[in-house]
């Protein structure tokens, strides 16, 4: 592992039995926790901008199907992966850095008697576990930014995809204004992070041989979500998300992320893209 994967590892590590916390929430709110859905978890379960919104949103972006086999990259405790397999029927691999993550990911998921569908592999994103040419769909949100060689990430996305494959992403990238307020969701120290401008990101998918389909600036949209967030807290609404329990440093985190929207320090992105086929020229 190397020294910008172990900063990760132990950013996403220090906290421990996510699943049980997750569970003692929703207890909390009434949830009978015997017969859960991913749905039901979704609110606590996805660590990302706009939430569940913003995944099913990407996978109607995607066009996923039942058939497609989804490689889910930075999957976190697994909550998009376990949608996509509830919502739409695929088979979902999902992989992550952080044995805490992979762990908690793979006990939600048998809960809710999704494990037949959906499994969980801990590794290392520029040295995928994998076959090449295994999978449809490489899907990845809000992961790059903890990447330090993103060529080396895009580079093994193209070696597992197969031809026709998809890459679908949405990252969060720097903006114009630099540095970030920190601590945020990603990380706790500045060498912890690894953003890069849009047009970086377009130019090292399109260098590891991917062909970009679509491109889209979301940043409107997380502004919005971020800004209906500080209007529910300021008005006393509790609402259902990670930071009920990953306490008051992850309510900081997403403050500084808002701050960082709202003075173009970052952005937030999505992209599809197609690995070619071989040619019959």
């Amino acid at each position: 592992m190397t020294d910008a994967s172990e900063s990760v590892a132990q950013h996403y590590g220090r906290h421990d039995d996510l699943a049980a916390r997750i569970l003692r929430v929703l207890e909390e709110v009434g949830a009978d926790v015997s017969a859960l859905t991913a749905q039901d978890l979704a609110p606590l379960d996805q660590f990302h901008i706009r939430g569940h919104l913003a995944t099913m949103e990407l996978a109607h972006y995607a066009g996923l199907e039942a058939q497609t086999r989804v490689l889910d990259l930075g999957a976190g405790i697994g909550g998009p992966a376990r949608l996509l397999a509830e919502r739409f029927g695929c088979r979902v691999t999902g992989l992550d850095l952080t044995v805490a993550y992979c762990r908690a990911a793979r006990d939600l998921t048998a809960r809710i008697g999704l494990a037949e569908r959906v499994d969980f592999v801990c590794g290392d994103g520029t040295a995928l576990p994998f076959t090449d040419a295994g999978f449809d769909l490489v899907w990845t949100q809000h992961a790059a930014m903890n990447i330090a060689d993103k060529a080396g990430l895009y580079g093994e996305i193209a070696r597992v995809l197969r031809p026709g494959g998809r890459l679908v992403l949405h990252d969060v990238v720097a903006g114009p204004v630099q540095p970030i307020h920190l601590p945020v969701p990603w990380a706790a120290k500045r060498d912890w992070s690894f953003l890069v401008p849009a047009g970086e990101v377009r130019r090292l998918v399109a260098a590891a041989g991917l062909v970009e389909l679509d491109w889209r600036e979301v940043t409107a949209k997380a502004l919005a979500w971020s800004r209906a967030r500080r209007s529910r807290a300021a008005a006393g609404e509790a609402s259902l998300g990670p930071q009920r329990y990953l306490g008051p440093e992850f309510t900081q985190m997403i403050k500084n992320l808002g701050r960082n929207l709202e003075e173009d320090r970052v952005g937030v992105v999505q992209g599809l893209f197609e690995m070619p086929g071989p040619s019959t020229e």
